[in-house]
């Protein structure tokens, strides 16, 4: 069934069938509140935030357009209100984005990228809010310039301004992080 479909059951009465998109966007949900809270506690409000929001405003959702851009500007909002609103204490992330293990991968290789990819995410949760969110939405999430454009409500050309930055700024503090390893 598309989220087309299921919105369309949804407001015609179906409350039960607004479960099927929580079912099928919850992660994705969570992990863009997560990137930009830093904090799992946060993300999990965050996310059954955007959620309840999504549900309210469903009869303002064009179902011309894809459902999760749409879901994913809700997602970001409330998570970047929630930092604005708190300023929130950044702490380490435990958990790392899922991401497909590649099964042929010795287990050396898979720490070694486990590390890797760590080591980004701590990098990422230094970033101002604002270029964390461009970045999970663009890199994490996959969603086009102008799809991230559209769910954080900036211009095209600020999407871009912000990730050239993040990127310089993520890429900078990952240099100074090898530099300051003993070798």
């Amino acid at each position: 069934m598309t989220d087309q479909e299921i919105v369309k059951l949804c407001l015609g009465g179906d409350a039960d069938a607004y479960a099927a998109l929580v079912e099928r966007y919850g992660g994705r949900v969570y992990n863009i509140a997560l990137r930009i809270t830093n904090d799992r506690d946060a993300a999990n409000d965050c996310a059954q935030e955007a959620f309840i929001r999504a549900y309210r405003a469903l009869h303002q959702y064009d179902p011309s357009l894809p459902f999760g851009p749409w879901l994913f500007r809700i997602t970001t909002n409330a998570s970047l209100n929630h930092v604005q609103r708190w300023h929130a204490h950044e702490t380490a992330v435990d958990e790392l984005p899922e991401s497909p293990e590649d099964q042929n991968e010795g287990p050396e290789a898979t720490t070694l990228r486990r590390e890797e990819l760590a080591e980004v995410v701590s990098a990422m949760e230094e970033l101002p809010a604002a270029y964390r969110a461009a970045l999970t939405l663009r890199h994490m999430q996959q969603l086009s310039y102008q799809e991230v454009a559209d769910a954080l409500e900036i211009p095209l050309g600020t999407v871009k301004t912000h990730l050239h930055r993040a990127r310089a700024a993520l890429k900078a503090r990952l240099a100074a992080r090898r530099h300051a390893r003993p070798a």
